[in-house]
């Protein structure tokens, strides 16, 4: 899924989970998945990662976040400062949403096509805390 930043594209996608094993010696402890997971990185980049840079506009992505609801649901959220002709203008703040599947520690997130957003696929892999996420050749890693 793509959420779209005007005149550039950006592609910005995720999913997300934190394992869990627990209980008694006879139960184990469902995986809490659930929640809010920051943004830490895309493609290797630490935030804030400039996304575009030129002599009429700078785009910097300053902060994201991915959120997985109880009911299959998910919202990311992404921050960014807009510097256009040397002026600042309001940070924008870009949400898009869908759904997701989970088999093991593995994750599909597939995103709603709004105005702002792509309708396309993401996957991830979880390892502890860390989520990897690929999408559309980018790599997102998020961490809870």
């Amino acid at each position: 899924m793509r959420i779209r930043t005007t005149p550039l594209f950006l592609s910005v996608a995720g999913v997300l989970a934190v394992g869990g094993c627990g209980g008694d010696s006879t139960s184990p402890k469902a995986l809490d998945y659930t929640g809010r997971y920051p943004l830490i990185s895309v493609d290797g980049g630490t935030l804030p990662l400039v996304l575009h840079d030129d002599q009429t506009l700078k785009l910097t992505l300053t902060d994201g976040a991915l959120t997985l609801n109880a009911n299959a649901s998910f919202t990311e959220d992404i921050r960014i400062e807009v510097v256009a002709n040397g002026f600042p203008s309001a940070p924008k703040l870009l949400s898009c949403g869908g759904s997701y599947e989970r088999n093991g520690n593995t994750f599909t997130l597939t995103g709603t096509a709004t105005a702002n957003c792509d309708a396309s696929t993401a996957t991830g892999t979880l390892v502890g805390k860390t989520l990897t996420v690929e999408d559309q050749g980018q790599i997102l890693v998020f961490r809870r």
